[in-house]
């Protein structure tokens, strides 16, 4: 959980998306006031895990929308013979329909939101997350 901040790359360097993503439900059901979170020194309140929570909530939701919009065959049409060409293609302009109204969202509400990187790869990695993990390639998730 990242309080007060968007994650860093690919939802803060997690190895583990899913567990990433669930992570706030976990620390919310334990009864605290302040959460040491370990993220450049800032302690948490339960509203800062809230508003994480929505953070991730709307990155998947907005992941899920442009899986299901966002056209393929023009960038596979685009990259000819060169099928990895048509697949990066893809993938960032899912990724960008994803990021896009969740920078909006958050610019000013979360520090860091203002840097793209941050929350487009983030929302690469749960866009991934949601395609293997829990998509039709998945579960690989143990």
């Amino acid at each position: 959980v990242n309080a007060g901040w968007v994650p860093i790359y690919n939802v803060n360097l997690s190895e583990d998306v899913p567990g990433y993503m669930a992570a706030p439900d976990i620390v919310l059901s334990f009864p605290w006031t302040h959460f040491i979170c370990g993220h450049l020194g800032r302690l948490a309140t339960r509203d800062d895990v809230l508003v994480h929570q929505q953070y991730i909530a709307d990155i998947e939701a907005s992941a899920r929308e442009a899986l299901a919009s966002v056209n393929p065959v023009p960038y596979y049409v685009a990259g000819g013979e060169n099928f990895w060409a048509g697949v990066k293609g893809h993938l960032d302009a899912v990724t960008e329909r994803t990021a896009a109204p969740v920078i909006a969202k958050y610019t000013g509400v979360l520090a860091a939101a203002d840097i793209a990187e941050f929350t487009y790869s983030t929302a690469f990695q749960i866009m991934q997350s949601l395609r293997l993990d829990r998509g039709p390639s998945g579960p690989v998730h143990p």
